[in-house]
């Protein structure tokens, strides 16, 4: 006998399922769980973690690995906290900074795997993630 495999939206039903379980026990334990200001909090605490996962999967796409993508992240956000508290008020330049960071940071990354033909992605990426901790720690005077 040949098991059915479910295809599409089949293999999803269980996690859609726990969520809105979790969903109806929170509301029921909570009057404040489904209000706008709850909703509006919980979708600013994902949005970091959305866009750098949305990074990774473009990675993973193509096949390959990057373990420095959170420290990317966090390298860019130190660079506009270091911007703020030396008196930098522009929005232009705070949103502007981060983009052409991490930008470089990736091009470098891509450039030492495709023009130094690294073996593996893995001991790049790693150590331009301890790279760029000990850099956010220079940044920030830390």
């Amino acid at each position: 006998m040949t098991k059915k495999k479910l295809g599409g939206f089949g293999q999803y039903i269980g996690t859609i399922a726990a969520l809105l379980i979790l969903c109806i026990i929170l509301t029921i334990a909570s009057d404040k769980f489904l209000s706008y200001n709850n909703i509006m909090s919980i979708l600013k605490q994902t949005t970091f973690t959305a866009l750098c996962s949305a990074g990774m999967l473009l990675c993973l796409i193509t096949a390959g690995i990057d373990l420095s993508v959170g420290a990317n992240a966090i390298f860019c956000a130190r660079m506009v906290g270091m911007l703020v508290s030396k008196g930098m008020t522009n929005p232009i330049i705070l949103i502007i900074t981060p983009l052409i960071a991490g930008t470089a940071i990736g091009l470098i990354n891509g450039l030492l795997l495709t023009r130094l033909h690294l073996p593996h992605p893995f001991v790049s990426t790693l150590g331009m993630k301890n790279f760029l901790w000990g850099a956010g720690l220079l940044v920030t005077g830390s």
